[in-house]
């Protein structure tokens, strides 16, 4: 079946033949550690994108399509957003004011992302300190979503928290890219997929809030607080059935002949999906 797909791959996509007939640099760039994106571990965001604007259409040749000429050949980012995530739960708890929160995010981290991770608490800070709530902290996690060509897939999801105010519970998602705009689809597979791995056991009826501190429309950041109860959240079945399609993509990749290096987990808590996908 991977070959069959592979075949339609490099026949329908001039995009991806075009990468099958350079994977060598590519590969030779991976070997020397050179800021080429691999496909091992991709944050939650991005598996996504990967799955497109409707995500129940989506196959696996779409999603390796997808990584093969949008995320595996472009650079990433230098900096991530790491101090803006840790200062919101900070916030959100009410152990810190706005401006302590900007202070910490200009002193942690890439010295190339300090600025922005300022930025992004400080749009999010008035929303915060007015919904001050019981956290519970989750941290960093990548969750083992299947195996494909002997090598284990991770999702990363970067949820700061559960935050409980009043009767309600949310799973939290930050949203502070400034390099795009989430489709609406996109925040909703996102989000489900935290919800699926994360509103367990108490928090079993728990909502997920994503934090959207984003591309504005008339440029700088905008804020908005998205909850679930007022979007499209996919259940655990169909979120199963979503992450099947996205490890058969990433099998496709593989054998498209990208070698890839087992991802560097390093910050993150690993745990396994409920249901493991092998291809």
């Amino acid at each position: 079946m991977v070959d069959h797909q592979l075949a339609f791959l490099l026949d329908h996509f001039p995009e991806v033949a075009e990468y099958s007939a350079r994977r060598t640099r590519i590969n030779r760039a991976l070997a020397q550690e050179e800021h080429v994106s691999g496909v091992l571990l991709l944050n939650v965001f991005d598996v996504a994108r990967s799955l497109g604007a409707k995500p129940l259409e989506a196959t696996a040749t779409s999603v390796a399509n997808w990584l093969l000429t949008e995320y595996v050949p472009k650079r990433g980012g230098s900096f991530n957003y790491n101090p803006a995530i840790n200062a919101t739960f900070d916030l959100f708890r009410g152990a810190s004011s706005a401006e302590q929160a900007a202070l910490y995010c200009l002193s942690n981290g890439n010295p190339k992302g300090r600025a922005q991770n300022a930025d992004a608490v400080r749009c999010i800070a008035k929303y915060a300190v007015s919904n001050i709530s019981r956290c519970y902290r989750i941290g960093f996690t990548a969750v083992a979503v299947g195996r494909a060509a002997g090598q284990t897939i991770y999702i990363g999801i970067k949820a700061p928290m559960v935050r409980v105010l009043n009767d309600d519970v949310f799973v939290v998602m930050p949203g502070f890219r400034m390099g795009y705009r989430p489709e609406e689809a996109e925040i909703d597979v996102a989000c489900s997929i935290g919800l699926a791995n994360f509103a367990r056991d108490d928090f079993r009826t728990a909502d997920f809030e994503y934090l959207y501190a984003g591309p504005g429309q008339e440029g700088g950041r905008s804020f908005r607080s998205i909850k679930g109860r007022e979007r499209n959240v996919y259940s655990r079945d169909a979120v199963d059935a979503l992450l099947s399609t996205y490890v058969e993509g990433i099998a496709l990749v593989l054998s498209a002949g990208m070698a890839d290096s087992r991802p560097s987990l390093r910050g993150y808590s690993v745990i396994s999906d409920a249901q493991q996908r092998l291809v």
